[in-house]
């Protein structure tokens, strides 16, 4: 199951760059850019601490748990960039 959702983040955190390089193309300017970039590193490093907190948890199921978090915090960040372009 960790293996299934390692391979469901992946396709997740694939489709979230395509999408923050398009959003990087769209920007209004170069203001706007670096902030998308800036939003983006820390985005990154709150989504890696976050589901941490679930890893260090104790059993089997803690790793489901942060494993889970990935996925659904990866996902909700590639739509979100994908929705960018459509304001």
């Amino acid at each position: 199951m960790v293996e299934c959702l390692k391979a469901k983040t992946a396709q997740w955190d694939k489709r979230m760059n395509v999408a923050y390089q398009q959003a990087l193309k769209d920007a209004a300017g170069d203001k706007q850019r670096d902030q998308l970039r800036t939003a983006q590193r820390l985005w990154i490093q709150y989504r890696d601490a976050n589901c941490l907190y679930y890893d260090l948890g104790e059993g089997t199921v803690a790793r489901l748990d942060a494993g889970e978090c990935m996925r659904s915090m990866t996902e909700t960040r590639a739509k979100e960039l994908e929705n960018l372009g459509h304001q």
